[in-house]
């Protein structure tokens, strides 16, 4: 029975987001850049919880960071949404789906991601 399973996020059109190798491609030009496990796992918590008004930094240290047992400060937190940002800069966007919100944390723009899915198939052997 095949399965339907979240493959990754559309961004602005044109940027495509892959969860499972932690890339963002831009299908226009071609650069790529891999995440890091740790930014990528930030980048993912915040496009899972898009729809919320907005993710709070004390979550964001908790579900991202320590639930992995790593510290974070505020200022950890600002550096790794600053490198999140660069790698889209990296890749030819001038911007990213995330900005700050009243100095509580962080939202992202639903507006421009879109989720695309991929539909996983059993491995199926010959019988004979």
């Amino acid at each position: 029975m095949p399965e339907i399973k979240l493959y990754g996020y559309m961004l602005y059109d044109t940027l495509e987001y892959r969860i499972s190798t932690r890339t963002l491609i831009n299908i226009k030009n071609g650069k790529i850049k891999r995440l890091g496990e740790t930014k990528a796992r930030l980048f993912n918590y915040l496009l899972e919880h898009a729809e919320a008004k907005y993710i709070a930094d004390e979550t964001l240290y908790q579900q991202v960071f320590e639930n992995n047992g790593l510290r974070c400060s505020k200022s950890y937190l600002w550096a790794m949404i600053r490198q999140i940002h660069a790698a889209f800069l990296s890749v030819g966007y001038d911007r990213a789906p995330l900005k700050r919100f009243e100095g509580k944390g962080y939202v992202i723009d639903q507006d421009s991601i879109k989720k695309f899915y991929v539909m996983e198939t059993a491995n199926l052997t010959d019988i004979t």
